[in-house]
């Protein structure tokens, strides 16, 4: 009997190894996985369907599930396949050479591609079954003191594996180690932190105790989403401009929804801001030829990194159309730009549904819309100006963000801009930048900036205190005659 119980657990270590590695005991065709890659090479249109519906854990065997990512990768970017070009996207971890080999054996995207696609679909939910609900059921089959019912319930878990759901969402736990590891190594290697561009607010200012430190981690970064916030003339949209510009002299590529003052206008205003010159003498047509000239030149230079996304929800059918729809379209226009960063301004425009629930769902689509394009999308959006009104201090909170909760929620990073010379009687230069939220970084901070009104210029950001909401320094002044003198004592009640 000892012996028995003996290798009955040999056994059982047999499955489990077998099951831990189910590409050694199930097949795969790697035709499927050659021609569905060489289709997204040669032919463009292929290639958008493809990245569309295709995971790189679909593709097995070694290095196609990098290639795949290169491929997704030169879609986003808008890009032809060119053996170099992949060479910078990847580094070493792709074969050039190799995918230079598929595209001569099958320059053409072939009539078939779907049944190719949906053969190695197939191929993954075999090789997802086995690693999953088969490899345990076999487990238990193999031990004789499994409780039945557990037997059965795997028994009904094969049977759903191969069912509707395919496990297309189930991630391969070797490429997910992979994609950990690479992105440890990226932050490892310096690219960690992705700077706004804003003088002063990405890194602590010299002679602070964190002088040279990221402020704002990990900032504009990939597949994140930035909410900027504040009152209508507070100085958001002046403040976006000014990232923006910073994105496209960093060379990342901007989609811009200027749905709020328009796309001419906010293309003028960032042509301005980045010459220094006066806003309101472009304004009133008082300036000279030179810098008109040099105005237009610098917008057709910024041109080049920035795209201008009109609002065309409701406007195809003629009605006001529903959220998804409208998100539909964000998501193809960030895909088909390669945009690396997204800014809608305002964001809610494209919303025409506000209940909270249907406003949250938008909301957490947009972050979805994020994360699959990894664009980094920053939306503006309104305080509540009666909430503002009713406070004696003015500054913009994360409680007065207009509508569902979802707003404080869902944002990576919120940033409150305020202009004191908006509701107090002080000389109109200085602007400052609340970070009410920030998922991996201190928060709240406040950063304060010399701001002149005349050129939208934002610069020289240096470290205040942060006052909470309601702390004014009257009140300071209040707690500070109540508190007890040294040597005293409190009065009575």
């Amino acid at each position: 009997m000892r012996r028995r119980s003996e290798a009955s657990t040999d056994d059982r270590s047999s499955v489990r190894r077998t099951a831990a590695d189910p590409a050694l005991q199930i097949p795969h065709d790697t035709v499927n996985v050659q021609v569905v890659i060489a289709a997204a090479l040669v032919d463009p249109k292929a290639r958008k369907w493809l990245v569309t519906r295709l995971p790189p854990d679909a593709f097995v065997g070694k290095g196609h599930a990098d290639a795949w990512r290169v491929i997704a990768d030169l879609e986003r970017r808008q890009l032809q396949f060119d053996p170099a070009t992949v060479q910078q996207l990847a580094g070493g971890a792709v074969d050039a050479d190799y995918l230079v080999r598929l595209v001569e054996a099958r320059p053409a995207s072939p009539p078939n591609l779907k049944h190719h696609v949906e053969m190695l679909e197939w191929d993954r939910t075999r090789l997802e079954a086995v690693r999953g609900p088969v490899g345990s059921l076999l487990e238990a089959l193999r031990d004789p003191t499994a409780d039945p019912d557990r037997v059965r319930a795997l028994g009904r878990q094969v049977a759903a594996s191969f069912g509707l759901t395919g496990l297309k969402y189930l991630r391969d736990p070797r490429e997910l180690v992979k994609e950990m590891a690479a992105d440890i190594d990226r932050r490892r290697t310096g690219v960690a932190c992705f700077p706004y561009g804003i003088d002063g607010l990405d890194v602590y200012e010299d002679g602070h105790p964190n002088a040279g430190r990221h402020r704002l981690t990990p900032g504009a970064a990939p597949g994140q989403v930035t909410v900027i916030t504040g009152l209508s003339g507070g100085g958001k949209t002046t403040f976006t401009t000014a990232i923006a510009v910073a994105q496209a002299n960093m060379g990342r590529r901007v989609l811009f929804g200027a749905w709020e003052q328009g796309s001419r206008m906010t293309l003028e205003l960032m042509a301005i801001q980045s010459l220094g010159l006066s806003r309101a003498a472009f304004v009133e047509g008082a300036i000279t030829q030179e810098e008109r000239d040099a105005v237009v030149g610098e917008a057709e230079r910024l041109a080049e990194w920035v795209r201008f996304f009109e609002l065309p929800f409701g406007r195809e059918r003629g009605k006001r159309g529903i959220n998804d729809e409208n998100l539909d379209l964000i998501h193809a226009y960030i895909a088909d730009t390669g945009a690396d960063v997204f800014v809608a301004d305002l964001w809610r425009r494209a919303v025409r549904q506000f209940d909270p629930d249907e406003e949250e769902a938008a909301l957490y689509r947009q972050q979805a819309i994020a994360q699959e394009t990894r664009c980094h999308c920053i939306l503006l959006h309104q305080q509540r100006l009666k909430d503002v009104e009713q406070r004696e201090d003015k500054q913009p909170t994360r409680e007065g963000l207009k509508g569902s909760g979802a707003w404080v929620e869902v944002p990576d990073t919120i940033l409150g801009v305020h202009r004191p010379a908006l509701w107090k009687n002080v000389p109109d230069t200085s602007l400052a930048v609340l970070v009410l939220k920030q998922r991996h970084g201190p928060w709240p901070l406040a950063v304060e900036f010399d701001w002149k009104p005349e050129e939208g210029s934002i610069r020289h950001g240096r470290s205040v205190d942060y006052q909470q909401p309601g702390q004014t320094a009257e009140v300071d002044n209040f707690i500070g005659e109540m508190a007890p003198k040294k040597g005293g004592r409190r009065g009575k009640r």
